[in-house]
């Protein structure tokens, strides 16, 4: 089972499996906007999946701030792109640095 923190004072969103933290999103509020910068899975076992539900939950973590998402971090693009596409899309997900 996932937790996800919000780091505040390191702007950065740690997913974690029990006992160990397994991806990092880096990010950056300006005004009504979330950016995210750095999208990075630590833990190589599975990082595909550590890293989709991690932008997962940073969306809702966004929506739930009313915070427009505008991802500068290029492989986070491309699993908001897989996220947008539906739970079959998931199969074709990008790597995670």
């Amino acid at each position: 089972m996932y937790t996800l923190l919000n780091n505040l004072e390191s702007s950065k969103l740690d997913l974690y499996l029990p006992g160990r933290l397994v991806a990092s999103l880096h990010y950056a509020v300006r005004e009504q906007e979330m950016e995210f910068v750095y999208l990075e899975a630590i833990e190589e076992t599975d990082a595909p999946a550590h890293c989709m539900e991690l932008l997962r939950r940073a969306v809702l973590e966004a929506h739930t701030r009313r915070l427009k998402v505008v991802p500068s971090c290029q492989i986070a693009r491309g699993y908001l792109r897989l996220l947008a596409q539906g739970p079959e899309a998931a199969e074709n997900r990008p790597r995670c640095s």
